[in-house]
């Protein structure tokens, strides 16, 4: 149990303008999926008679702060890996000059890393490997997890006693960092393209929605009987129900479970079809 309610952190925050929106319970996952209507982060707002009736729904819901209309960027610091050891990349940058200021608002997470937050004007887009391949080192200017989440039992947590009204502008270097990185496997963005949205629209989206543990069997069994509804033979379900549980599902399921999905939409394919219980024509 929180000592403190996200509703109330949510509250605090609309009161100097800060968006925010509800997660799942212990995940940094949207507690309002796309497949039921929901929009991400995009659905924060300011709006406290919103935000307590979303909230009171789910008590227990962790805290998504939107960065992208507030001119916010956050800084995430990872200790992954020896490898990618994102303190091992700050002082590398510290020796370059180019220093990550710590006087600004910073949380600590729940697996020991450290979020920097910081007021910018920059291009709405996230850079997952900063600075270098394992620099454990992530820029997010969409929207982050924030206090008073918690993940495993354990909340993020605000340093020296510090609020968001402590948010200090980023130093130039970083800015610049943002503004001038090219990453070539970035999307484009087509949210400007007007486009109806139709039914193999919807389809395309909801592959691709990150399904919390609770959800995996009845999302990728739902996903695979759309497939097989308009044609998709038993082999390109396979490979993309696989492809959706290995990347989509927090954790993903065992291959076994996965066959046995499988398995369940073919069979109820073909009793449909009259195939199976002797009634093939």
């Amino acid at each position: 149990m929180k000592k403190f309610s996200s509703l109330k952190q949510a509250l605090k925050l609309a009161d100097i303008g800060l968006e925010t929106s509800p997660l799942a319970p212990n995940s940094k996952i949207p507690l309002i999926p796309l497949s039921q209507g929901g929009h991400g982060y995009k659905n924060s707002t300011s709006d406290k008679a919103i935000l307590s009736k979303i909230f009171s729904n789910c008590p227990q819901a962790n805290l998504c702060l939107r960065l992208d209309t507030s001119h916010l960027i956050m800084v995430d610091v990872d200790l992954h890996t020896e490898q990618a050891n994102g303190f091992k990349t700050l002082t590398e940058l510290n020796k370059k000059g180019m220093k990550l200021p710590d006087d600004t608002y910073i949380e600590s997470t729940p697996h020991n890393g450290l979020h920097y937050y910081f007021k910018a004007e920059v291009p709405i887009h996230d850079i997952s490997k900063a600075f270098s391949e394992n620099s454990g080192v992530e820029i997010h200017t969409r929207f982050s997890s924030v206090y008073p989440s918690e993940i495993d039992g354990k909340q993020y947590e605000p340093l020296d006693g510090r609020t968001f009204a402590d948010i200090k502008p980023a130093p130039q270097w970083l800015v610049n960092y943002i503004v001038n990185y090219d990453d070539n496997t970035k999307k484009p963005n087509l949210a400007s393209v007007p486009t109806g949205k139709k039914w193999t629209g919807k389809l395309l989206d909801s592959m691709i929605e990150t399904t919390p543990k609770s959800f995996r069997n009845e999302h990728l069994l739902r996903l695979g009987g759309s497939m097989v509804h308009v044609g998709a033979n038993s082999d390109t379900v396979f490979t993309l129900i696989s492809f959706i549980n290995k990347n989509f599902c927090e954790p993903p399921l065992s291959q076994k479970e996965v066959n046995t999905i499988l398995i369940s939409i073919l069979q109820r394919e073909l009793r449909k079809q009259g195939v199976l219980n002797g009634k093939q024509s």
